[in-house]
């Protein structure tokens, strides 16, 4: 159901909360940097036809070599599981900036015949502005000299020595290496086209690309995470950190491409140790795909296909930065910081053609949208007022101190994860397909880090537990598109948490302190998005 939110800018407090609560009581359910070898380019064997969707791979099929074979890590297994950890830890992927073969549209793989761009450096040197603040312990970096050169801008004031890890090498392609897309589609028909719409499926050489890169994400994050360091940075590739996202998610192989990398980006991931032994390390994404440019997506091109959907978490507010669990409570405006934060939104935005904007119903949440509405100028957008987007009511713990409640089950009249994301997913689905129906190329939805999970977890599918995967902070935005339309494939995932529009990693230090307990407040509700 939407409204017209005018009069919740200066809205009096308390009445929609004791509606919202009752509606949810009565719903509730029970080395030297350079490697020692050079990468050179493999040899092409005649292609064997494209094969069955359910077939497996045979070594007798496997028609390439090059430098890499005999590490015998191109296996089309299942990925290892992650290794128990005794501490947590923070790790910083970063992509490589622009080459020269990404420039002209040459597909990569795991080759070594390309070099950073002039951009790609610029790239580099603007990630290492980012992570200026950050202290690693220890570092890794494919043995692709793209990649490399990037570690060396962004590394280039450490002391600390990068480790070269042959399983951080891009994915590697075979006969598809060094084609322009375009011969690759021509030479190869179908086998190009399984590649496109189904890569987990995709043969070639005797090789099952995608799969092989899930287990040597598998085998990277076996290093890195029994190294003794506590923050860690990582740089590679496109493909292989997402292949890293995915394995260490516990996410499968049918997942590449929903998660975007962009040349120089970062993201950042929190590993903690599991209270059980046996169980696996608890994953939090603290932020991913942070550009180290304006990204293309703060743009509106008016040639593109793709109908976009921009995620913000309202700003700041005075019980935001106290760590006080807000709920469905809308007693608050914004305060100075959170006023400062929508004003860098706006900005940031600026150049972005807003078709729509639709809000949970909160003094925050639209006091965040407003001003972004009203500066559209190619047309008239109102903010609308969507009930299912309202965050998640949690009982007698509105209004208290998250840390105060550590430990503690969540009060017996919450709202259930699976509530919360059966009503967010199903006001989702109607946004998404009224999209489709009115052809919006960008719709904005201002709303509640909870509430913002569940939609990220609604568009990948996802079950309501992965709700806690991701960190979204006041201010954030997360960016889901569909790049040939709501009704022509999946949406993809082009950053969570970007928060660049607020400074340097928002001016905080990228990496975790050994005196900080970075979960204290997590743990209270599973995710950060209860307060």
């Amino acid at each position: 159901m939407m409204k017209d939110a005018s009069l919740l800018l200066h809205a009096p407090p308390g009445a929609a909360t004791a509606r919202r609560a009752r509606c949810f009581a009565a719903r509730k359910s029970p080395s030297p940097l350079r490697a020692s070898r050079a990468v050179v380019g493999g040899a092409r064997r005649p292609r064997p036809a494209a094969a069955p969707l359910g077939a497996t791979s045979s070594s007798k099929s496997d028609t390439w070599e090059d430098e890499f074979t005999s590490l015998d890590d191109r296996k089309a297994d299942d990925p290892m599981p992650l290794p128990n950890l005794t501490k947590r830890k923070r790790i910083i992927l970063v992509r490589h900036g622009q080459s020269t073969w990404n420039a002209h549209g040459r597909m990569q793989g795991s080759s070594n015949n390309s070099e950073l761009t002039e951009k790609g450096a610029g790239q580099a040197a603007v990630t290492k502005s980012l992570l200026e603040n950050a202290k690693f312990d220890a570092s890794w970096v494919s043995p692709l000299k793209r990649a490399q050169s990037t570690a060396d801008i962004v590394w280039s004031s450490s002391e600390v020595k990068p480790q070269v890890l042959t399983s951080l090498r891009e994915i590697d392609l075979y006969s598809f290496q060094g084609l322009i897309k375009q011969e690759a589609e021509k030479e190869y028909g179908e086998v190009y086209k399984l590649w496109k719409k189904h890569p987990a499926q995709f043969e070639i050489d005797g090789h099952y690309p995608v799969r092989e890169l899930w287990f040597r994400a598998s085998m990277a994050w076996q290093s890195i995470l029994r190294s003794d360091a506590t923050n860690s940075l990582v740089v590679a590739h496109n493909a292989i950190n997402q292949a890293m996202i995915c394995a260490a998610t516990g996410l499968p192989p049918n997942y590449f491409r929903r998660f975007i990398q962009s040349n120089g980006a970062l993201t950042a991931i929190d590993f903690f140790p599991n209270p059980s032994a046996q169980g696996r390390p608890k994953i939090v994404i603290d932020r991913m795909n942070q550009s180290p440019v304006t990204p293309s997506w703060s743009k509106t091109r008016k040639e593109s296909t793709s109908q976009k959907f921009v995620l913000i978490r309202h700003a700041a507010t005075d019980s935001t930065d106290n760590a006080t669990i807000l709920g469905t409570l809308d007693h608050e405006n914004l305060n100075k910081k959170g006023k400062k934060q929508v004003q860098s939104i706006n900005t940031f935005l600026k150049d972005l053609q807003v078709d729509k904007v639709l809000c949970s119903p909160t003094k925050r949440t639209v006091q965040t949208g407003y001003q972004l509405a009203k500066n559209q100028k190619h047309k008239e957008v109102e903010v609308k007022l969507e009930e299912r987007l309202s965050n998640i009511y949690l009982g007698e713990w509105q209004g208290k101190s998250a840390a105060s409640l550590r430990g503690q089950p969540p009060p017996k009249d919450a709202e259930s994860l699976n509530i919360l994301h059966e009503r967010t997913s199903e006001a989702w689905l109607d946004i998404v397909q009224q999209a489709a129906m009115d052809g919006s190329k960008c719709t904005v939805v201002v709303g509640h880090a909870a509430v913002i999970a569940a939609i990220l977890c609604s568009t990948l599918e996802l079950a309501p537990e992965f709700s806690s995967l991701f960190r979204l902070t006041p201010g954030s935005i997360s960016v889901v598109t569909f790049p040939m339309g709501v009704l022509n494939g999946p949406g993809n995932v082009i950053c969570t948490n970007f928060t660049t529009h607020l400074g340097k990693l928002a001016d905080g230090d990228p990496t975790l302190q050994s005196d900080e307990d970075l979960f204290a407040d997590f743990e209270t509700c599973d995710w950060d998005g209860c307060f």
